[in-house]
């Protein structure tokens, strides 16, 4: 059986009450890593307007920002880094 190699990715996390946070990820692609940090804070937060409706880095960057002050960065893979 073949292991399905998984990226590493990394972001930083900001809030108006805490300074930056180093986060990162492991995914099978970009595109999965994106879809898990939605349910993440989706759940966290017990948004569920997040899972339902967010769909991309962009969109859920914006939307943490406007409802939660909350700041991300851009998600990179760490082996491009």
């Amino acid at each position: 059986m073949k292991l399905k190699h998984m990226n590493k990715y990394v972001y930083s996390e900001s809030t108006q009450d805490y300074w930056p946070q180093i986060k990162t990820t492991s995914a099978k692609s970009y595109n999965d890593c994106v879809e898990k940090i939605i349910l993440q804070y989706g759940n966290e937060l017990e948004d569920d307007k997040i899972i339902d409706t967010i769909d991309d880095w962009d969109q859920l960057r914006e939307y943490l920002n406007d409802n939660y002050y909350i700041a991300l960065s851009d998600l990179e893979d760490i082996d491009e880094l």
